[in-house]
């Protein structure tokens, strides 16, 4: 869209005297609020310092004081008094010569009698023994520092006692009255500004000392000021206001400050007119605008002059820039200057020229790129299809032989051997389950990838879980001496129950494997957008430079033997394909040395939550004692093995290679089998869903069955879970396959007892069952 020329020199002009006045407008605003708060400042320090000035002359006069004091009560301390009465009426003559502003002496023996007092206005008191032990000024005297009592007014002049404790007990107490008239020197010096003033006021308000004596005379209601008030209120927080600003009764604007004195109570103030004190910031606002005028005058003529120089060069650029843009990539900018607008046109049509040539080249480029990446597609799709039937033959080839090798390990647990037969097969199963685990995990991944895994959303409280894995991981922890500490708690959240809980025990499992002292920690924290499950260990921590690599497949930290006591690597692995399934967002961070610790955000339950069962104790043979189990596998040494570990439980067991064998071998016998075990992958192109399918019809029901596999083909596992039949991946351990098989007859209550034939007898027994 072409602006007209009239409307963009109006709006250049405009813009170039508005960004002028912005600036100095936020120039001179900075300026200001810099001029007002170093005025406040330097002000604040003025009075500050002026304050001090005369702190430090009323402090001398009390220190006069408290020094002819001390010097007295210093000869009674050491005894040269002789006739005590006499002699310290003596002295005390002398204090009062050195000091005009004694008013009255008097002294207080060690057993708290007034025995001396004298006075410039009344007549001497010698030995009158009178008891002043209960007076403040004997009870709080101390020798440390004189006690200050409070201020009184005699014919309207202050007055204060100040009262010392010698050093001995016999020396007593010391006292003198102080005429305040003799302050108003030390503050009648103290001169800020034209009109700045000092005065001094004790703990109630009372003026004590001022520049105009008779101020103190007519004893005003100090209270009644504002900068008293806020300094007495100073004195009962502890804090300090900085400067006070007021009026006065006449409308005066003032500013203050307070200082605290050494006499308990009593504060020197400070007082400036307000118009005096801030007379810079005037002058320099006066300035400032004066500049800001002159600025944007001369900054609307420069934005005029400017806007006709440039806006027809600009707009003759703006045109041939839109039909570039449109496409006319032969067309060219004719501006014929020799500054900056030229140039750019200049490059503008170099750039319109190299264009048209890299769009020729682009098309080209794009054609043979096309091609080279539909061939490249169709090869990757072809390693792909080749992997996965690799990957499918290689697994249940090296499956095969483990499961029996685990079944037959299973057997052997179960027969009475010796010490060392005993260890040694502990050993074989140490390193199938190794294997086992590896197998499961590959498996795992296996199903991730290929999406066979979906998750069951549903609210869940987290109570039963936490249980569960603090239950689950107590006696691996207590192998490692190491605490498991599992917080409770009340959240119930959105998630798969059954995922969630595989990925915390892989967790956990993890933490407690790379953590040789110290604890684990496993709790929530509620967040903002849902709820945060995190697990903290202790262990050797994660270097910044592993922590990308944690979550690839066998990957460990400080594992380079490859220890099995350290896990295969997999864990991980399975823990970030899971949490993207589930899409719950995870951390981790990590501090070599000192830990680790995990943090998965989980969505907050939209209702409430499911309670989870607690799952039952572990299987034991004598649950399916009885059971009539036929088994369906291709391998002799499987089947072998599975009857051996099936009768060792006391089942009755049928083996056959074949669904037509079995068939047959069922007919000698006089019950129908109470659970089929079947491997999927058979001989001449059978599988074991057709095998069952097969017995099922042959039986007249549908008997349980079982299929076991060492299979991972996406396309093999959705059949098995397409017909609802429980899966067990080879190789099968003994107490896994056991719990299978309770698990299975416990759905039909008929397993166990027997299915009789019809035209039977039932009396007598299949040579199977003996």
């Amino acid at each position: 869209m072409r602006l007209p020329r009239h409307r963009l020199w109006r709006s250049y002009a405009l813009w170039v005297a508005g960004l002028v006045t912005l600036v100095i407008l936020a120039s001179g605003s900075a300026q200001l609020w810099l001029i007002q708060r170093e005025t406040r400042v330097a002000l604040q320090a003025l009075q500050a310092l002026e304050a001090t000035q005369a702190s430090v002359r009323i402090e001398r006069f009390f220190g006069e004081a408290g020094a002819l004091l001390r010097s007295s009560l210093s000869l009674m301390d050491s005894g040269h008094i002789g006739d005590v009465d006499v002699d310290v009426q003596l002295e005390l003559y002398r204090l009062m010569k050195q000091s005009l502003a004694i008013e009255s002496l008097y002294w207080i023996d060690g057993e708290g009698r007034e025995r001396v007092r004298i006075s410039r206005m009344a007549p001497d008191r010698i030995g009158l023994g009178e008891d002043r032990s209960q007076s403040p000024e004997f009870v709080h005297a101390r020798a440390a520092a004189p006690w200050f009592g409070p201020t009184t007014f005699i014919v309207n002049q202050p007055r204060v006692v100040m009262a010392l404790r010698g050093k001995v007990p016999e020396s007593g107490v010391l006292a003198a009255q102080l005429d305040l008239a003799q302050l108003r020197e030390s503050i009648g010096e103290t001169r800020f500004g034209r009109e700045g003033v000092a005065y001094v006021i004790d703990g109630e308000g009372h003026l004590l000392a001022h520049p105009d004596f008779l101020q103190v005379l007519a004893r005003p209601d100090g209270a009644a000021r504002p900068p008293v008030r806020a300094a007495l209120a100073d004195g009962l927080a502890g804090s300090d206001h900085g400067l006070i600003e007021f009026k006065t009764p006449e409308g005066r604007a003032m500013v203050a400050r307070a200082a605290t004195l050494s006499v308990p109570g009593w504060r020197l103030i400070t007082e400036q007119p307000r118009d005096e004190a801030y007379a810079p910031v005037r002058r320099a606002l006066f300035a400032t605008l004066l500049i800001l005028a002159l600025a944007v005058v001369a900054g609307s003529a420069v934005g005029i002059v400017l806007a006709r120089r440039v806006v027809r060069p600009i707009q003759q650029l703006a045109e041939g820039a839109d039909r570039i843009g449109e496409g006319h990539l032969d067309h060219r900018i004719a501006l014929a200057r020799g500054d900056e607008l030229g140039q750019l046109a200049a490059r503008f049509n170099q750039m319109a020229e190299r264009l048209g040539d890299s769009y020729q080249l682009l098309e080209t480029r794009v054609a043979e790129r096309t091609h080279e990446l539909v061939a490249k597609r169709e090869e990757a799709e072809q390693a792909n299809q080749a992997k996965t039937r690799f990957l499918a033959s290689a697994s249940h080839d090296l499956r095969q032989p483990l499961h029996t090798i685990s079944l037959l390990v299973g057997v052997l647990r179960r027969q009475p051997v010796t010490a060392d037969v005993s260890t040694l097969v502990e050993h074989i199963q140490v390193s199938v389950a190794a294997m086992e685990a590896l197998f499961v995990g590959l498996l795992d991944i296996s199903k991730l990838d290929a999406g066979m895994s979906r998750p069951a959303l549903g609210d869940h409280a987290l109570a039963e879980l936490l249980h569960r894995v603090a239950a689950s991981h107590q006696p691996q922890a207590a192998r490692k001496q190491l605490r498991l500490a599992v917080v409770p708690s009340r959240c119930a959240v959105r998630t798969d129950a059954a995922m969630l809980e595989r990925v915390l025990n892989n967790l956990v499992s993890n933490a407690i494997r790379y953590t040789e002292r110290g604890k684990v920690l496993v709790g929530c924290r509620r967040r903002k957008d849902g709820v945060e499950l995190q697990v903290w260990d202790t262990g050797i921590g994660i270097a910044p430079a592993q922590l990308p690599h944690v979550f690839e497949e066998f990957f460990q930290v400080d594992n380079p033997e490859r220890d099995r006591d350290k896990g295969l690597g997999l864990g991980l692995a399975i823990v970030k394909r899971t949490l993207a399934l589930l899409r719950h967002p995870f951390t981790v961070r990590s501090v070599p040395g000192r830990g680790t610790c995990f943090s998965i955000l989980l969505p907050l339950a939209e209702a409430l939550p499911v309670v989870l069962p607690r799952p039952q104790g572990l299987a034991r043979p004598e649950h399916i004692a009885g059971a009539f189990i036929a088994v369906i596998d291709d391998e002799a040494d499987t089947r072998r093995a599975m009857q051996a570990l099936c009768n060792s439980w006391g089942a009755h067991v049928v083996t056959a290679a074949s669904a037509e064998q079995c068939v047959a071998l069922l007919g000698e016998h006089l019950r129908d089998p109470d659970l089929i075990l079947c491997d999927y992958r058979l001989r001449q192109g059978e599988n074991g869903l057709a095998a069952v399918g097969q017995l099922r019809a042959h039986i007249g029901q549908a008997v349980p069955a079982i299929i076991v596999t060492g299979d991972i083909a996406a396309a093999d596992l959705r059949r098995v879970a397409d017909a609802g039949l429980p899966l067990l991946h080879k190789p099968v351990g003994a107490e896994r396959l056991l719990a299978a098989i309770e698990a299975a007859l416990a759905d039909h209550p008929s397993g166990g007892c027997g299915l009789v034939k019809s035209g039977a007898d039932s009396d007598h027994e299949d040579s199977a069952g003996r």
